[in-house]
């Protein structure tokens, strides 16, 4: 538990460092983190109402919190991915756990992902949409950073013997905002549903709208999907980061 303390310690002074550092010298400040999704929305919004946006229910709202959960993934797994890179020079000098390096990363894309819930609550509200189901997202969001984390884990760790993994990263996350239900609904398509069977994003944005915007319960098939990839890629980082990492300084 003390150790566990002081790698929590740790990774929160390194998040609060990294957020203060983005942010010095900027007018707008924590506005910047919700411009680029804002942004996103609008666009994407202009072109899809009319087209990919009919039938679905509250398409705004769908789409939002689309690109918002989204977002989260990719912004945190992209800052990740070259962090043990960029922080060569400490992992060098100092002696600690890296793993802090990989949760500040996490911790601070969470600070920027509750502005980004705060909008689309202002949202729901406009829609005349109760806000009960706010009260179950914080344990979404404990489930979803265990699968970031873990993912991020992973990809931090493999670039430092796959230089080439953060442009395939890139190409990967493209592939996954077009396969993941984000701005249309897979409807009656039988291969993008199976396919989306094994995309973990898929469950955490479904249960996010089925929660957020409707409501109601998912089912739980959802939610054990859902679980199931959180825990599965939380294990599988924490392995892979585990049997890498003792050779961190000797090959950055």
């Amino acid at each position: 538990m003390a150790e566990l303390k002081k790698l929590w310690n740790l990774s929160i002074q390194l998040a609060k460092t990294d957020i203060k550092i983005r942010n010095e010298g900027s007018y707008l400040g924590f506005l910047w983190y919700l411009l680029n999704p804002l942004a996103l929305f609008l666009l994407l919004l202009l072109v899809f109402h009319d087209r990919l946006g009919q039938g679905i229910e509250m398409y705004p709202l769908y789409l939002l919190l689309g690109i918002i959960v989204f977002n989260f993934f990719q912004k945190t797994s992209s800052f990740s991915i070259d962090s043990i890179m960029k922080n060569a020079g400490l992992i060098k000098s100092i002696k600690f756990s890296n793993k802090s390096i990989i949760i500040s990363v996490v911790l601070r894309s969470v600070f920027e992902h509750i502005f980004e819930i705060i909008v689309f609550l202002t949202f729901l509200i406009w829609f005349q949409i109760s806000l009960g189901g706010i009260i179950f997202y914080p344990l979404i969001l404990i489930i979803f950073g265990l699968f970031i984390f873990g993912v991020s884990l992973i990809l931090s760790s493999l670039t430092i013997y796959f230089a080439d993994l953060k442009n395939l990263w890139v190409f990967i996350s493209r592939l996954l905002w077009f396969a993941t239900p984000i701005f249309y609904n897979i409807g009656g398509q039988t291969r993008l549903f199976y396919f989306n069977l094994f995309n973990p994003l898929y469950y955490f944005i479904t249960i996010s709208r089925e929660i957020l915007i409707h409501n109601r319960i998912p089912e739980l098939w959802l939610i054990f999907g859902m679980v199931g990839f959180a825990l599965l890629f939380f294990v599988i980082g924490l392995f892979v980061f585990g049997r890498l990492e003792h050779k961190f300084p000797e090959m950055i």
